[in-house]
């Protein structure tokens, strides 16, 4: 398996206890950790939204959102991974819905685009997983570009081996406050 730094470790276990982020496709929202979802299922750009127990009270917060692939190619052998799977920056929460989740609303376009999932054949499944955290101030898509070194047109060479805690420290983000993750295999 790849490496798996500290906050991905702590959202894998934060979100088997409760889940403060949902993902929302066409077909099937998920709610609970580890779902199985099939590629075409989870194929669309998902939207999200997240617990309001861990929205910032100020109400000029924005988040940021990542999702990666832990596994490619294979969980025994993830030689490429982690894989960007997509990166949304100036998120800010709508209104909360009844059951305390507010979806988090920003540009259509993600910064780095959604790619959906697509382990090969024969591979086990692959965890594809979603971190939100809070968006310093500062930062905008210039700047997070600069500081990430992404061109444009982010090519899947620029998403394999991704470092998510240099991510974290390039950014100077603080600790994840949402995530979930989910299952899919070929």
């Amino acid at each position: 398996m790849a490496k798996e730094s500290p906050t991905v470790q702590k959202t894998l276990a934060d979100a088997k206890n409760a889940t403060t982020l949902r993902l929302h496709y066409p077909d099937v929202t998920v709610s609970a950790a580890g779902a199985n979802l099939t590629i075409p299922a989870a194929k669309p750009t998902p939207t999200l939204s997240i617990s309001a127990n861990v929205l910032k009270s100020a109400p000029d917060t924005k988040y940021i959102a990542v999702s990666i692939d832990l596994d490619a190619p294979f969980p025994s052998f993830s030689v490429l991974g982690p894989i960007l799977h997509g990166l949304h920056i100036d998120l800010v929460p709508g209104t909360v819905d009844g059951d305390g989740f507010a979806p988090l609303e920003g540009p259509t376009e993600w910064l780095v685009p959604y790619i959906g999932p697509g382990p090969p054949k024969p591979s086990a499944p692959h965890r594809y997983v979603f971190m939100v955290f809070e968006q310093p101030p500062a930062l905008d898509t210039a700047k997070i570009r600069s500081l990430l070194g992404l061109a444009p047109e982010v090519k899947l060479t620029s998403r394999m081996w991704w470092n998510e805690e240099s991510f974290e420290k390039k950014l100077g983000l603080g600790e994840v406050l949402a995530g979930n993750y989910y299952l899919t295999r070929a």
